[in-house]
């Protein structure tokens, strides 16, 4: 790439209601896009939520459409300057991305549930490619999980013989599951002597933490957690966990973490959830060697660089001439991470 990187916008909300998922991993490619070079600009209508690291370092807008999405949206873009929006909503409006890009802007969606839209480039977050042919270019995989620079490079997890601490975190939004996983676990004997550490949801909270759960995940040695962007960072820590997905789009994930070796995952909504619950934990409570293989496969599946990974690719995608921003296919796979 020649010349200097072009200035690039990410759109992105979050808070206690949707959660703070899209901003997370909005968050960590944003990382990835500063130290390639990039100009950033933040439009959100949770401005607030974006981390105090970040805000120092990039231009955080308030945005609130004012008559027309597409033509405030455009508008806005224009007048900041960017070539390119990244867009990580809760739901895609396919119209609103067909809009943008015929005034002209490189776009690329995040997540894997955008129904009809189409865009430059789509980064899918799971831990296998989707299925289906987008005609588009598509980076998917575990490779390309987009995570905070402090999940890159960490040393294997030691695997203690006695469980001393479970961490429990069903996501940053209110969920009822909660209160169904402690009625199920309360007065289970083999939980005697062990720290339960409950990451509850705070309503009302706007404000993205910082350090996410890096050190929550690193200090216990089971997790029952949400099946949203935690379980990335559950395997990429090597937690063995218990995966429970609270929300219908997070099913696909937790039946991956599950398929690949990297944990357990169990409906909330069974009748049977509280003794599946109990047996799962206890399976993994009694059994270190279990535990251990379940760690040793999350590491060697999500290594921590897919931001930088598809800050890359973004960045040679954004550098093409116009001719060359809409292919046919260019699938980018991913096998185990390396």
């Amino acid at each position: 790439m020649t010349g200097m990187p072009a200035r690039l916008a990410i759109r992105a909300d979050g808070d206690s209601r949707i959660g703070f998922g899209h901003m997370m991993r909005c968050a960590a490619l944003a990382q990835a896009l500063l130290d390639a070079g990039h100009p950033l600009v933040w439009l959100s209508r949770t401005p607030h939520a974006v981390p105090a690291s970040l805000s120092a370092r990039i231009d955080v807008r308030p945005f609130a459409a004012d008559g027309d999405v597409a033509d405030c949206l455009a508008r806005t873009l224009r007048d900041a300057g960017v070539a390119g929006l990244i867009g990580d909503w809760q739901t895609t409006d396919a119209l609103l991305c067909a809009q943008l890009r015929r005034a002209g802007f490189w776009l690329a969606l995040i997540g894997s549930h955008h129904g009809d839209a189409e865009a430059d480039l789509v980064i899918h977050q799971g831990f296998e490619p989707a299925q289906g042919g987008a005609l588009t270019r598509v980076c998917e995989g575990r490779e390309h999980i987009l995570l905070a620079p402090g999940y890159a490079g960490r040393p294997p997890r030691t695997i203690r013989p006695q469980v001393q601490r479970l961490l429990i975190s069903l996501g940053g939004s209110d969920t009822p599951v909660l209160d169904s996983v402690l009625g199920a676990l309360k007065g289970l004997p083999e939980l005697e002597g062990v720290r339960i550490d409950i990451k509850r949801a705070t309503p009302g909270a706007d404000v993205l933490p910082e350090a996410g759960l890096l050190n929550e995940l690193c200090a216990a040695d089971i997790g029952i957690l949400g099946a949203g962007t935690t379980l990335h960072e559950a395997a990429a820590t090597g937690l063995a966990a218990i995966a429970l997905p609270i929300a219908a789009n997070q099913r696909e994930r937790a039946r991956q973490f599950e398929t690949f070796g990297l944990g357990l995952s169990l409906d909330p909504a069974a009748g049977s959830f509280a003794e599946g619950l109990r047996q799962a934990l206890r399976s993994l409570l009694e059994t270190p060697a279990r535990r251990q293989a379940f760690s040793r496969a999350g590491e060697a599946a999500v290594d921590g660089r897919g931001a930088s990974r598809v800050a890359a690719r973004i960045s040679h995608l954004v550098s093409a001439t116009p001719t060359q921003l809409n292919p046919s296919i260019s699938r980018v796979t991913a096998g185990p991470a390396a």
